[in-house]
């Protein structure tokens, strides 16, 4: 076999060749391979080589090549179905695809055009047309690369963003647009599985008060505190949204209302004893109000399933504040409190 390589300096070609691609030779002559083996070798890209175009689509899915040099003709698959193959399928890394062929007319050229080639390259194949397909093919693949990059980021920043427009920005809770689209998962888990929901409205006890005298930055601060020992406090199933000005809201996915009235009453304790002294409550630090209410398939939807909890809220906060009411039809006993029933406070 004669190589077209003898008359071309190794340091010639050498100066000027692009950074390593990885390509996929693909040709059922074996001389043809060895010569463009021989080509990328000095060229200074790592190959490896197909017989037909069946191989190489296997091998392709198997190591993805950044470059495909692939003759015409082949027995089982050609060179253009191949390439037909390639375009089609291709899910990542953009493949650069050169057709080699004896064939010189500009009708064939078209074809292996419109089947999606990136250029040709007539037989036999000469070094420097072939180096500067390569430098062609770097050229595409690093800005095929640096698109995926850019649309990778793209797609980060937007979770971000789609994330940050449903966090409220001073408690750091979920936000009404978030709660909005939860209730949309919760109702049809409720109506067409049967699961169970239970829903807690927290008040601030006398928090325009506590604005009024400490001003709305020490206010910012209470609701932060608050919100963060409320998280703590719940399991990490449980969510937790910022409802109105001083009110959050609590979903206990799974709990029946009794586990519901244990949890908030936690709660309700634990946002006691962060101390935060506020004279207009009674025992002179900032309590709050909570009312409970259970969501069942068997009837009601978001906004009665609300309202009843924020009927037992007004109820709570009726009675006297810093306690919590839960909607039953019966009466029950909180843990070291009194009993509590639709109509009577916990």
């Amino acid at each position: 076999m004669a190589s077209f390589l003898s008359s071309v300096p190794p340091s010639d070609v050498g100066d000027s060749a692009p950074g390593p691609l990885r390509v996929l030779i693909v040709d059922d002559d074996a001389d043809a391979l060895a010569v463009l083996g021989e080509a990328l070798t000095v060229l200074g890209h790592p190959f490896v080589t197909a017989q037909d175009g069946a191989e190489a689509w296997a091998h392709q899915c198997r190591e993805p090549s950044q470059v495909i040099l692939s003759d015409w003709s082949m027995p089982n698959m050609s060179g253009v179905d191949l390439c037909r193959l390639v375009r089609a399928n291709s899910e990542s890394e953009y493949v650069y695809f050169v057709l080699t062929t004896a064939y010189g007319d500009k009708q064939h050229f078209l074809e292996g055009m419109r089947a999606g080639a990136d250029d040709y390259l007539t037989k036999p194949v000469v070094i420097d047309e072939l180096e500067a397909r390569l430098l062609s093919a770097t050229r595409v693949v690093s800005m095929q690369r640096a698109l995926s990059r850019r649309n990778a980021a793209l797609a980060r920043q937007g979770d971000i963003t789609f994330e940050a427009a449903r966090v409220d920005t001073l408690t750091q809770s979920a936000n009404r647009l978030r709660l909005g689209e939860d209730l949309d998962v919760i109702e049809a888990r409720a109506s067409r599985y049967g699961h169970r929901f239970c829903a807690a409205l927290c008040d601030i006890d006398w928090f325009k008060q506590y604005n009024d005298a400490h001003g709305h930055l020490a206010g910012d601060a209470a609701l932060r505190l608050v919100a963060s020992e409320i998280r703590r406090t719940l399991r990490q199933a449980d969510m937790l949204y910022r409802y109105g000005g001083e009110e959050f809201l609590v979903i206990l996915p799974e709990q029946t209302l009794e586990a519901a009235l244990r949890v908030m009453e936690r709660v309700r304790s634990a946002v006691e004893a962060l101390s935060i002294a506020h004279p207009a409550c009674e025992g002179g630090v900032l309590t709050i109000s909570v009312g409970v209410a259970s969501l069942t398939d068997a009837g009601g939807d978001r906004a009665e399933w609300l309202g009843r909890a924020d009927a037992a809220l007004y109820r709570a906060k009726g009675s006297g504040r810093n306690r919590v009411d839960v909607d039953l039809p019966v009466p029950l006993v909180t843990p070291g409190g009194p009993a509590s029933s639709s109509s009577e406070v916990v």
